[in-house]
């Protein structure tokens, strides 16, 4: 291999020594606890050696170049006892010459084999010699610690082994191919051959398995049992037919074997002899040393009592299995599936129909649970039998004793019965109804459509639906039952139980059945209606309503809201001192049923002043006719305008006001007087003014002294759409309005504007005519 070869090469073989891991290693011989069993006088070949392993194992520190982590690449095992004191000597020769293996021996006296992995201390010898070729223990060996690497001796010193200590060694297939060895022990001066001959220690008989159970004082080979049993021989009553290694599964030798006999033995005393097998021999231990012919050893089979009868577990309410609990184990393939091993006898006729076993790996169980063809309902006392099913055999025990035919009695209580209670109040026009229970019921129970219920009353209602309002565990204590349609009207009703669509009444928890005919009433209320009637009485300034309600169908109880105040009787009478739209709000009810209903009334006097007029403003000259639109049985107007003249009679007269003031308003008065001699007044204002010629100054004087501090034009009382504007000498916009009163205060920005003369235009529509009118000029602004 390259790490033979030159230093630098040593990374690859590191790589290669440590190797991927191969996987778990699964065949018998190649972990420590299944290691294989030796002794000095044989020749150990194994011709194929499966890849597995690399697993690190402890051992003394090794610094030679070449060598690293040592591990149970590709490994056999093998264990053997020392039985002499001395030096151990043992040759491995490759069936390939150009292979290499390597070795490592522990004492495991007393210890878990595993522990060779972790357990530093278990070492005894090795040998990684990284060379090729024959390998071993010797006298040509120097050490009994060689490490691995590139020419390192292939043969260690001889260990020293001590008697009465157990030992296992690894040979491990550093090579990567599947060609196997030889192995020899000789050599040394320590004798590993065991000198005892294995002997018959003890013997068990398991009535269960119709088996017997050998312990030997020595182990012996695995292969070297007859799997027919012809090893041994019974005195009486049933033959061997097979034989096994106890932990044969998992190793190469055993100490224990268990002998399968073709049917139980009855009570007696038994012999077992030891006899050459079919295979020529007895059982040999590893240095082929056989238990001796003619070897006996007896047992005893006592009489077995046939098993207990089984306790019934507590049984719940309405019962549809029964649990029972054997004291002692019993054969499951005993109990027949049908379960016609039990009979039940009682105030109602219940059936088994069949069984249920949670049965062990031996086929062995204590519980069994009996299924029934239905629930146990009527209360009473009942017997369950155990008898002889159709399987053609009663239960029988572990030892395969039939079961004593036996009674086992039980009661099933009296349920409390399902009663109806009473009817929540239905409320007004009640489209549903809620009834109460003195128990619970099961919600699966209650037939959706109804049916379980039957409703009597004055009028044709019929119940179309019914619900539980169900808890988590499906338990109603009360159900709602839906009505073909509203009662509108007032009755006495009455809910009567009866068997459901569904084939059965209410069922409680315990299933127990609600008995038909029970019987729970209810009453019913009119329904109201908020309509009132109302009158009004006028005089003058008051207006009295007086309202009515007709209180049918028991109305007991009646709100008025109206005007802010709340009234509570029937025929109320409100006094209102002004006029307008009065909302109004009524709410009846008779105790169950309640109505409101939102309207307004509108309070109107029977005289009323009114007139209508321009407020102007008027300019001179200009006539004002006020129109009369009074409204009652008027018999005197007395009209005032407020300039000194007055007239009398319906029509007012046309007039025309001068001013004496640039602007001044007039209040015109009218006061109406009807035939019940009530009076009612009016006043409106106008505006007049001096003159409504449209000018613009010439210059103003913006110093705050009261007197030309504005520039604006004047009197554009008639002017529609204008527009006033001042532009500077350089043409830029001083100021500008379309509101003929915002007036020019000689400031630009809040800045004074400088002395001079400013150009002005200004834009209107005469509002009389609709000309259009253009002007323009200049003004001086004075400092």
């Amino acid at each position: 291999m390259l790490r033979h070869k030159i230093l630098c090469l040593l990374l690859l073989f590191f790589v290669t020594r440590q190797a991927v891991a191969q996987g778990d290693c699964t065949t018998i011989g190649q972990n420590p606890s299944t290691a294989f069993p030796v002794c000095g006088t044989e020749v150990f070949e194994q011709q194929s050696v499966p890849i597995c392993g690399s697993r690190s194992v402890p051992g003394p520190s090794c610094s030679t170049p070449g060598d690293f982590n040592h591990q149970d690449k590709n490994p056999f095992w093998y264990k053997f006892t020392c039985y002499t004191t001395g030096t151990l000597g043992f040759v491995i020769t490759p069936l390939d010459l150009e292979e290499d293996y390597d070795w490592q021996l522990w004492d495991i006296t007393g210890r878990d084999p595993d522990e060779v992995y972790t357990n530093r201390s278990l070492y005894v010898a090795m040998n990684w010699s990284g060379e090729y070729g024959i390998t071993g223990a010797s006298d040509e060996g120097a050490s009994t610690d060689v490490c691995g690497g590139r020419g390192q001796p292939l043969f260690s010193a001889m260990p020293v082994i001590t008697k009465g200590h157990e030992y296992l060694l690894l040979i491990s297939h550093f090579s990567n191919s599947q060609s196997g060895y030889k192995l020899k022990f000789g050599g040394g001066t320590a004798d590993i051959n065991d000198p005892v001959l294995p002997e018959l220690k003890d013997i068990k008989y398991d009535c269960a398995g119709y088996s017997i159970g050998i312990r030997l004082s020595r182990k012996v080979l695995c292969k070297s049992l007859a799997a027919n049993g012809s090893d041994f021989r019974l005195s009486t009553g049933a033959s061997i037919v097979k034989a096994m290694g106890a932990s044969c599964n998992k190793g190469f030798d055993l100490d224990s074997v268990i002998l399968y006999l073709d049917k139980p033995l009855p009570p007696g005393t038994y012999t077992v002899t030891a006899q050459n097998g079919s295979d020529g021999h007895t059982v040999l231990n590893a240095c082929g040393k056989q238990l001796l012919p003619g070897a006996t050893i007896s047992f005893s089979v006592p009489v077995t009592p046939p098993p207990r009868l089984p306790a019934l577990k507590a049984l719940p309410c309405a019962p549809d299995r029964i649990e029972l609990e054997f004291p002692d184990p019993v054969r499951c393939s005993s109990i027949a599936a049908d379960g016609s091993d039990f009979t039940i006898t009682g105030p109602s006729a219940i059936q088994v129909i069949s069984t249920e076993n949670i049965c062990d790996a031996a086929g062995l169980t204590q519980m069994v649970t009996l299924k029934l063809d239905r629930r146990i309902l009527r209360d009473g006392d009942y017997t369950l039998t155990l008898t002889g099913g159709t399987d053609g055999n009663t239960v029988t025990s572990a030892c395969h004793v039939p079961l004593i035919p036996g009674n086992l009695p039980f009661s099933i209580p009296a349920q409390p019965a399902i009663l109806l209670g009473d009817c929540a109040p239905p409320g007004c026009a009640p489209s549903s109804v809620k009834i109460g229970l003195n128990f619970p019921v099961r919600c699966s129970s209650i037939a959706p459509d109804g049916s379980d219920f039957m409703l009597n009353g004055p009028h044709n209602i019929r119940i179309t639906a019914a619900a539980g309002i169900c808890n988590t565990n499906g338990m109603a204590d009360s159900i709602v039952l839906q009505l073909s349609e509203k009662i509108q009207t007032a009755g006495n009703y009455r809910v009567t139980t009866t068997t459901g669509s569904d084939g059965n009444s209410l069922q409680g928890e315990c299933w127990q059945l609600m008995t038909a005919g029970q019987t729970a009433d209810f009453r019913t209320s009119d329904t109201v209606n908020a309509s009132f009637s109302m009158s009004l009485q006028f005089n003058c300034k008051l207006t009295t309503a007086s309202f009515s309600h007709d209180g049918r169908n028991h109305v007991n109880s009646w709100a008025w809201e109206l005007d802010g105040e709340t009234l509570h009787t029937q025929r109320p009478v409100k006094v209102f001192s002004d006029f307008g739209t009065k909302p109004l709000r009524l709410k009846v009810s008779n105790g169950v049923c309640s109505a409101g209903l939102d309207t307004a009334i509108v309070i109107t006097s029977e005289l009323e002043a009114a007139f209508t007029v321009d407020p102007g403003p008027y300019c001179p000259m200009e006539g004002i006719t006020p129109v009369n639109i009074s409204t009652g049985n008027i018999v005197a107007w007395e009209w005032d305008y407020g300039n000194g003249s007055s007239s009398f009679g319906p029509q007012p007269l046309s007039l025309r006001y001068f001013p004496q003031q640039k602007e001044q308003d007039y209040r015109i008065r009218l006061i109406v007087r009807n035939d019940m001699n009530c009076r009612d007044t009016m006043d409106q204002y106008i505006k007049a003014v001096s003159s409504c010629y449209i000018d613009v100054p010439t210059a103003f004087t913006p110093n705050n002294d009261g007197q030309n501090d504005f520039f604006y034009p004047l009197n554009a009382y008639r002017a529609q759409d204008l527009r006033f504007r001042v532009y500077s000498r350089y043409g830029w916009l001083m100021f500008e309005s379309r509101d003929w009163r915002k007036r020019w205060n000689g400031r630009v920005n809040n800045v004074p504007a400088d002395a001079g003369a400013y150009t002005w235009m200004l834009e209107y529509t005469e509002k009389d005519s609709g000309k259009k009118v253009f002007r323009k000029g200049t003004v001086v602004l004075l400092r």
